[in-house]
């Protein structure tokens, strides 16, 4: 297994600072002791619309001369959206970022599996359909392309491990794979170990997001009624890995017992403090170093010097 940066990290979301482009980030993670390189397809780091097949070709060349494999793209794309023509744009979406892994020389792009979230304007049960219909409608894409889409359990209508292993088997057709996420997985409850090998009795898994989180007092909302009533709203809190609450050695070792070879890429992308104030870029070089180190040091515990 490789140890991997998922390029959102330097993408300018979550610190005080700018984003990074892909060739950018490429550089900083070969000298950041990376083996790989999980592209980000949108601004500012590798929208399609941007990456035209000359610069792809040399954000692939670049990753080679640098030692970095570049064999993952995280697509960008709500296949549940209730208006059907903004489906229809999803697909075009879809084909171009397809086509940018191509050109970069990927093997697999990122798909939510329930769409990138639950849209309050029609039901639920209709959103899943329009994911599984999309999923299809792109098999044939994909296959023309010579890439293959990875299914991701994330916000949208299919979040939990079950509603995976139904999507799966809806679908039945063997060229779909999955891509994990431990730390969404540890915040539902959901066992990573018993996860990995209930989604890889059914698929591939080939490639996984790595983070830590902490839970932190929650805020409490007050309302005034005939008395005093209270609502809790539960805080996670990224924290250097190792430290919170994803079972990530448990996570790497069931990997390696499945002979996975994919890349753990590690990511920061969500909203975080520290002490409060906003994170700066500093803040993220900080967290990527510990990253690099407790993962090579965990995976020669786990698989052995390379």
């Amino acid at each position: 297994m490789k140890i991997g940066l998922h390029t959102i990290t330097y993408a300018g979301l979550f610190y005080e600072g700018p984003g990074l482009t892909l060739e950018e980030q490429i550089v900083k993670a070969a000298d950041g002791g990376f083996e790989a390189v999980e592209v980000m397809a949108k601004r500012p780091v590798a929208s399609p619309f941007e990456m035209d097949a000359d610069r792809c070709a040399r954000a692939r060349a670049l990753a080679g001369e640098r030692g970095l494999t570049m064999d993952f793209v995280a697509g960008y794309i709500d296949l549940g959206r209730p208006h059907p023509v903004d489906r229809e744009r999803e697909l075009v979406w879809a084909q171009e970022t397809f086509r940018m892994a191509r050109d970069l020389g990927a093997k697999y792009v990122r798909v939510y599996a329930g769409g990138e979230t639950i849209h309050d304007t029609a039901p639920v049960r209709e959103q899943w359909d329009w994911c599984l219909e999309g999923v299809r409608a792109l098999l044939p894409v994909a296959r023309n392309l010579g890439v293959e889409m990875a299914l991701e359990i994330h916000t949208g209508t299919a979040q939990t491990v079950d509603a995976l292993a139904d999507m799966l088997r809806q679908l039945d057709d063997g060229s779909v794979k999955v891509v994990l996420d431990p730390p969404l997985l540890a915040f539902r409850g959901e066992d990573v170990v018993e996860s990995f090998r209930a989604i890889s009795a059914l698929a591939p898994i080939v490639h996984a997001h790595i983070g830590d989180f902490q839970r932190k007092p929650p805020l409490v909302k007050y309302s005034a009624v005939p008395g005093l009533a209270v609502q809790y709203v539960e805080r996670l809190q990224s924290c250097p890995l190792g430290e919170g609450m994803v079972p990530l050695e448990d996570f790497m070792r069931v990997a390696h017992e499945h002979g996975f070879t994919g890349a753990l890429a590690f990511e920061i992308c969500t909203p975080f403090h520290v002490h409060h104030r906003k994170p700066t870029l500093a803040d993220i070089e900080a967290g990527v170093a510990q990253a690099v180190r407790w993962l090579r040091e965990r995976r020669a515990g786990v698989v052995g010097p390379p």
